[in-house]
């Protein structure tokens, strides 16, 4: 899997447990189509579901599943073979039987009943009347599509399509060899968005609360006084996250350059006196300077500190 690819499907799992509690490990169940097009792919079911939903997973099938497998396997199987069982049906050590009750509108069991609507009980949690579908167990829907003949028979069902309109129902298929998890449907967006709203409206509330501790007319003015005296003593206060520079950067500033400058002359010659810049002079002989009337002045190099 790549690493968007990978990263997309840990973003919609955690969706998936902040707004509907999902947790690990996931409950999975599997249909007839998923099973079958798995194995002509050569996937494992395991560690391929592992990987999309990024945690531990465990695999169910229902009985009204297998019912529909070992119907089709009786029908397609050549005379005389004596395999008993399809060779694309885990054994139940690895997917185990989920225990599936469905009844009618009057409160019967029915017994096995259609896989389609088989898994929508499940998913849905059979409501009653006008109550709104909610999938109380968590489970994850694993499918894959189906042929143009099924598609055309009667009374077909698109399993996919129907669990996009119960909330907080996940949904993995296989697409070309690939195993694709879905985005949250526009039913679990909508209860997603619900519950931000919610939590944002609650979150005002506890504001106004703390604001209006106080009863009557009294508390407001007490609110008022001290807003006006952290006004006045909020001038010379710093806000938060606001830095002053105190002072040039040293790195730009320029170095000081030495200078040099002699003594004043004294009685001694070594006295001190106004400092003066010294100046070379060129072409001077030495004799000059020493036939020059009163003592030679000494020159001294000051240097400033820096």
């Amino acid at each position: 899997m790549r690493a968007k690819r990978s990263k997309k499907y840990r973003k919609i799992m955690s969706n998936y447990a902040m707004t509907f509690a999902f947790r690990e490990p996931y409950q999975v169940l599997l249909d007839s189509n998923f099973i079958r097009t798995c194995h002509s792919f050569h996937m494992p079911l395991q560690k391929y579901l592992d990987n999309t939903l990024h945690g531990e997973s465990k695999l169910f099938i229902t009985r009204c599943t297998l019912a529909k497998v070992m119907a089709d396997f009786e029908r397609t199987r050549p005379e005389g073979s004596r395999q008993k069982r399809p060779d694309f049906l885990p054994p139940p050590t690895e997917v185990p039987l989920r225990y599936c009750k469905h009844k009618d509108d009057q409160g019967e069991d029915v017994g096995e009943v259609e896989e389609a609507r088989c898994l929508l009980d499940l998913l849905a949690g059979q409501p009653h009347g006008n109550e709104q579908p909610k999938n109380k167990q968590h489970y994850i829907l694993a499918t894959a599509d189906v042929d143009d003949k099924e598609r055309r028979r009667k009374g077909f069902i698109d399993v996919r399509e129907r669990a996009r309109m119960i909330p907080g129902v996940p949904i993995v298929y296989v697409k070309r060899s690939v195993m694709i998890l879905e985005e949250l449907s526009g039913t679990s967006e909508g209860v997603k968005r619900r519950g931000e709203k919610e939590k944002f409206a609650e979150g005002l509330v506890g504001l106004d609360r703390k604001r209006k501790r106080g009863d009557g007319d009294d508390s407001e003015d007490e609110l008022d006084e001290l807003a006006q005296e952290l006004e006045n003593e909020g001038a010379g206060v710093k806000s938060r996250g606001t830095k002053r520079a105190k002072g040039p950067n040293p790195l730009s500033v320029k170095k000081k350059k030495t200078k040099t400058a002699t003594e004043g002359s004294g009685k001694d010659g070594h006295g001190e006196g106004q400092t003066k810049r010294r100046r070379r002079k060129h072409g001077v002989k030495r004799d000059q300077e020493q036939g020059q009337d009163g003592p030679v002045a000494t020159v001294a190099t000051v240097t400033t500190e820096a």
